[in-house]
């Protein structure tokens, strides 16, 4: 398995434009490397950026209503 994605290889597995992943990675969600004028993501920070996306979507959730009687 690769050890680095490129932001195309990202945006394609998000089913997202590389715009968007490059605003992930400009705004910090998402950790990449610049080399030269090209952006490389660690698959760890790949999978970091999954399971935070994730914890969001859950707290995201509608909470439980509490009982009132």
């Amino acid at each position: 398995m690769k050890d680095f994605f490129s932001v195309k290889e990202v945006a394609k597995l998000l089913d997202m434009s590389q715009s968007g992943v490059l605003y992930h990675i400009k705004n910090g969600s998402l950790k990449a490397s610049q080399v030269g004028k090209v952006y490389i993501i660690k698959k760890e920070d790949f999978a970091d950026y999954l399971k935070e996306k994730k914890k969001k979507k859950k707290s995201k959730e509608k909470p439980e209503e509490p009982l009132l009687f």
